[in-house]
């Protein structure tokens, strides 16, 4: 884990947004919603935290490979409430304990910003991100059928941190 670097990124960088919706495609499908547009207002008002390449820099440039992203979101109702967006690790790196790492870091960051509480929806059959969160204490606490369009079901689960 020692060539994991965990990043908190707070500036708008077009190329590095673009290699993000690349991603964003390969792992979600084209109708995961973020694009050039999303992505900054993520930064601005959200949080995007991603896992790198440790090469040895602490900027995202057009070589440091992106290994797995978290994006999250402060609840409009509960201001210490925040939602998981989006959470992955790339296909390739998956079962290397990245998906822990990016996890338990996006925890550590959303507590220092005095978040207490933090949900995600997740699709009933990815037992694998469900062990994931069940691991770091969240519990299933709704089913939502069609939540993002026919046949999207999904599991609502949450834990306070």
């Amino acid at each position: 884990m020692n060539n994991i670097l965990i990043k908190e990124i707070k500036d708008f960088d077009l190329d590095f947004v673009l290699k993000l919706k690349k991603l964003e495609i390969e792992n979600l499908g084209k109708v995961s919603g973020i694009n050039e547009w999303f992505i900054p207002v993520l930064i601005k008002y959200g949080k995007l935290i991603v896992a790198l390449e440790n090469s040895g820099f602490s900027k995202c440039d057009k070589k440091t490979e992106i290994l797995g992203v978290s994006e999250l979101i402060r609840d409009w109702n509960d201001y210490n409430c925040a939602f998981i967006h989006s959470f992955y690790v790339r296909k390739h790196f998956r079962k290397k304990g990245i998906g822990s790492l990016l996890l338990e870091k996006s925890i550590e960051i959303l507590k220092k910003d005095n978040i207490k509480r933090l949900e995600l929806s997740v699709d009933p059959k990815n037992f694998a991100a469900i062990y994931l969160y069940e691991k770091f204490g969240f519990r299933f606490c709704g089913f939502r059928k069609d939540m993002y369009g026919k046949g999207i079901d999904r599991n609502i689960m949450a834990c306070d941190i």
